[in-house]
């Protein structure tokens, strides 16, 4: 078990929790399919970061569920991707 696998790990589901919400919320008011398939594929990273965490806890996972630090930190660098084009502001 590594903490800074485990931080990632933490990090990843945190970030795509936050994130899954915006678009769940903007696919509420215009029922634009793009925002669903948006907050589908956070989700996804979501249940993804679990499955990590809990390769990185001490609770005997199976050997499927761990991940490396390379692998953690391409899926951050995806995550924060995403995040940046739920924030970043929309041309008018």
């Amino acid at each position: 078990m590594g903490v800074l696998e485990l931080f990632a790990a933490v990090l990843i589901v945190g970030i795509s929790c936050i994130n899954a919400v915006l678009p769940a919320a903007a696919w509420s008011r215009s029922r634009d399919g793009r925002f669903l398939f948006l907050s589908a594929a956070n989700a996804g990273l979501v249940l993804l970061g679990l499955v990590w965490t809990w390769g990185q806890l001490p609770w005997n996972p199976p050997s499927w569920a761990a991940a490396q630090l390379p692998v953690l930190g391409l899926a951050l660098l995806v995550v924060l991707l995403l995040l940046a084009t739920t924030l970043w502001p929309r041309r008018t």
